[in-house]
């Protein structure tokens, strides 16, 4: 039996929380035991309560206290006598790896996207040297697209031999099961054509630019809505933004952050993303499996998701009228939208499945355990 700690540096719903909760869900259950460690938010037990999985609450988002924050990690490895430590994020890579370290503890560690852009110069700086030293010390460095590998083995981030690929997954089983939000639980009027998206209000999500190429299309179609699922630090400053565009506030819904078990998707017409950069996102990849054609930035990270003129179609980066002109393109074709959600979902199925991006991690856990 492989025991394998996972250390999240965030548990609120989002991409590196779900896609944690799809993989421990889908390992061979007599091969392996996991307990499931993080900020203690509501997030860290609820999704994983369900699969019977142990959670336990550390704080890694900070490196305020560092010495005793690294010595209960230290403590946590020993205590689940883990046999691997696989980190996530920024805050869980740092105190994860060197705990591993110090406890003698092979560790795996998954970039879910590598964002360090928006740092000083100086802070770039200490960023990519603390991360090449960090993969100094990692068995196994995953990437979860090919084109983050690439940025990872430029940066140095990442090393050839201990690098490898694990798509993102999703699990369209238990999309399908979840109970679907309707557009007037989500505050969305009958009969509005809806262009969704789904995620944090981040920076690096760029809602701003959806906001404005959604105010040059709504002078001219009084029948769309923006609808933004998510929260964050940057929801606050969109209804102020929105109003000096000259946007109603009926025309931008936003709902918050949704449960689990919510599924927003079928209350959607097109799915829309305008992100700086990704990893692998997991919200474009569940709009693909609910049969949505995706417009979205043409940036790393959607590029290895969006097949473009197949399964939606990829816009330039920060230029909010290409992005404005995609949309209202396939708004105006509604065959070629349904033509690009079946080739998504049939994508989705053929290459982003949970049970993969498990098959391929058990993979790496059991030659990591095997290199104690």
């Amino acid at each position: 039996m492989i025991r394998v700690l996972e250390l999240l540096t965030t548990t609120a719903v989002g991409g590196g929380p779900q896609q944690v909760r799809h993989l421990v869900s889908h390992l061979p259950a007599g091969e392996f035991v996991v307990v499931i460690a993080g900020p203690q938010e509501p997030g860290l037990a609820e999704p994983f309560r369900a699969l019977h999985v142990e959670t336990a609450p550390l704080a890694l988002d900070t490196l305020r206290g560092f010495p005793l924050t690294l010595q209960r990690t230290v403590r946590l490895i020993r205590r689940a006598r883990a046999h691997v430590v696989h980190t996530h994020g920024k805050g869980a890579g740092v105190y994860g790896r060197l705990a591993a370290r110090l406890a003698r503890v092979p560790a795996v560690h998954t970039f879910h996207g590598i964002h360090y852009e928006s740092y000083s110069r100086a802070g770039q700086r200490v960023y990519l040297a603390l991360e090449r030293r960090l993969a100094a010390i990692t068995h196994t460095v995953i990437n979860v697209s090919a084109s983050q590998e690439v940025e990872a083995l430029a940066l140095g981030v990442a090393r050839a031999d201990r690098s490898v690929v694990v798509l993102n997954g999703i699990d369209v089983d238990e999309l399908t099961a979840r109970s679907p939000a309707t557009r007037a639980q989500l505050g969305l009027s009958d009969g509005t054509r809806v262009l969704g998206c789904v995620a944090r209000f981040d920076p690096v999500k760029r809602h701003d630019a959806l906001v404005r190429a959604f105010a040059s299309i709504a002078r001219r179609r009084p029948e769309v809505t923006l609808l933004l699922v998510g929260d964050g630090p940057e929801r606050a400053g969109l209804a102020a933004q929105a109003a000096e565009l000259g946007v109603a506030p009926d025309r931008i819904v936003t709902p918050g952050e949704l449960a689990w078990t919510a599924n927003p998707y079928p209350s959607m017409d097109l799915y829309v993303a305008a992100s700086r950069k990704e990893g692998l996102p997991l919200a474009p990849l569940e709009a693909m499996a609910s049969e949505i054609a995706v417009i979205a930035t043409d940036v790393p990270g959607h590029r290895d998701v969006v097949e473009h003129g197949v399964t939606g179609l990829l816009v330039p980066y920060d230029h909010d009228a290409a992005m404005a002109g995609a949309i209202e393109s396939l708004l105006d074709d509604p065959a070629g939208r349904r033509r690009m959600g079946q080739a998504g979902r049939a994508r989705v199925l053929r290459e982003f499945t949970t049970r993969t991006m498990a098959a391929k991690t058990a993979d790496v856990y059991r030659a990591a355990a095997a290199s104690r």
